[in-house]
């Protein structure tokens, strides 16, 4: 090749160079437009011209030929999500190959942080029926840019979403919940960096992906356990579930069914697990609890955490326990009025109305006597006493539970490191396989502690670099530059002057 060819290369590389810059600072400054004029956008956390995302990809995103015609083509958020049903395939931030270059998913979600998304369209994204990659990449941009403190609150109803997708480039499919848990948890992002999170709010993540953790486990049980489920769907039925909120940690309280919900109730689609309007009597409020978040009445009790024994997963004596519990209980229901298959026994229904009815009173602590003979004159000052006991015991319970679930997450981040450790040990070459650092210090170190022996290889180390300087003083010197003369300086002025008529 000329040089004059590889000038014109140069010269289209600079080209290319300056329009992706142009084009990279023209729909930044049209994405703040947008953010300025349009109602519901999701606010930005960090830089709105970076987005969080790592300088590499970034560069190199935002030079790909592929990223400038979408600026070009793309103009709304309804034909980059039609983009990405069409073109996206994976959504690791490079493609397989020799030539490290971005992938199309990254490159839409920049065009898609150009353009600034809406909750409602964001909501859309999560919810796509069409594409598991819109999902992915509408995950991918709540990482990147939200603010970190309503992440979980975006996660959390899609942390075990049963949709597979493929995230890696020719790897087995993972479900979107896998996928949303890794995002949560993991700050390496298939050969780069998400944003690290306040220290505060990760290890507040980790303790709740543990908990989701136990409660999917909890549910799984349920539905094998047929009599509990037909339990759990009778109206009426005490159980214990979990409450918690900005205030208070979840921690187990009593709680009543009102309402067995089984289907969706903005889109009206069947549920595949059941939810449950329940009432706590102990304040009177009413919540709607997920079928991991009830068990059965005494399974948790003020003394015992979350966990259902030492390692969260329950064994075989916490399942014995749950089955001695759901006899207890069944068998409390049977003379509450309520058979084993749900039907009434209307012979026993008086029985069961005044059983909930001094249920209720002792709820609401009405003590005052009055048709109630002895059992509210005798009883009445014990059991506000009692409960103010549990509610002591709860409180301590919710400490010990915390602390336990922090202890968990610790153990499991030091087994990560460690495990991380040992696949950066099995990586080194054989010869720094072959002997520790302790054998390898301890072979240049003296009993005392001393390092005489490294010394005195230094010693004789130093003689060898003093003749190695002395070799090289004995070599000749290199001759002078001679300076061109006139006449050469002119004739290779003309000789380009020649070759610019000739080529261009």
């Amino acid at each position: 090749m000329s040089r004059s060819a590889l000038w014109r290369q140069e010269a289209n590389v600079q080209d290319r160079k300056r329009h992706a810059e142009e084009t990279f600072a023209r729909v930044i400054s049209e994405g703040r437009d947008i953010h300025n004029a349009k109602r519901g956008v999701l606010p930005l956390m960090g830089p709105d011209d970076t987005f969080n995302i790592h300088p590499v990809v970034l560069s190199s995103v935002a030079k790909s030929p592929y990223f400038l015609k979408c600026c070009d083509k793309l103009q709304d958020w309804n034909m980059v999500i039609d983009e990405i049903y069409y073109e996206v395939k994976h959504v690791e931030p490079w493609t397989a190959g020799a030539s490290k270059s971005p992938s199309t998913a990254f490159c839409l979600l920049l065009r898609l942080f150009t353009l600034r998304c809406t909750e409602k369209q964001m909501s859309l994204m999560l919810e796509h029926v069409d594409s598991p990659f819109i999902r992915c990449i509408g995950f991918l941009y709540l990482r990147y840019a939200a603010d970190p403190s309503k992440l979980w609150s975006w996660f959390e109803p899609y942390l075990y979403d049963e949709e597979s997708v493929q995230v890696c480039q020719g790897k087995a499919d993972i479900t979107v919940g896998e996928y949303c848990r890794f995002l949560l948890s993991e700050l390496d992002y298939h050969g780069t960096r998400l944003p690290r999170l306040p220290i505060a709010i990760e290890r507040q993540f980790k303790v709740r992906l543990l908990q989701s953790e136990r409660a999917e486990e909890r549910a799984k049980q349920h539905l094998e356990n047929e009599a509990a489920m037909e339990y759990f769907q009778k109206t009426g039925a005490r159980v214990m579930a979990l409450y918690g909120d900005d205030e208070n940690p979840v921690t187990w309280y009593d709680a009543v069914v009102d309402r067995v919900i089984l289907r969706d109730l903005e889109s009206g689609e069947l549920l595949s697990r059941p939810k449950f309007q329940v009432t706590f009597p102990e304040y009177g409020n009413t919540e709607t609890v997920t079928l991991g978040e009830m068990d059965l009445p005494g399974t948790h009790t003020t003394d015992t955490s979350i966990d259902t024994n030492e390692s969260g997963r329950g064994g075989e004596g916490a399942r014995s326990n749950y089955s001695e519990n759901f006899a207890r209980d069944d068998r409390r229901s049977d003379r509450s009025g309520y058979s084993r298959d749900g039907r009434g026994d209307y012979s026993n229904r008086g029985r069961y109305d005044d059983y909930r009815g001094r249920d209720s009173r002792r709820d609401h602590h009405d003590y005052r006597g009055g048709g109630g003979g002895n059992y509210h004159g005798h009883r009445g000052y014990g059991d506000r006493r009692d409960f103010d006991h549990n509610r002591r015991e709860r409180s301590r319970s919710r400490d010990r539970n915390e602390k336990d679930l922090m202890e968990e997450v610790m153990r499991r981040e030091r087994e990560k490191s460690a495990a991380k450790g040992r696949r950066d040990y099995a990586s080194r070459p054989a010869a720094f396989r072959g002997e520790s650092d302790e054998r390898i210090q301890s072979r240049h170190m003296d009993r005392d502690g001393s390092s005489s022996e490294w010394r005195q290889q230094k010693r004789e180390a130093k003689p060898k670099v003093d003749e190695a300087k002395a070799n090289e003083s004995q070599k000749p010197a290199a001759a002078p530059v001679r300076e061109k003369t006139a006449a050469e300086l002119a004739a290779i002025q003309e000789k380009k002057r020649k070759l610019m008529a000739r080529y261009g």
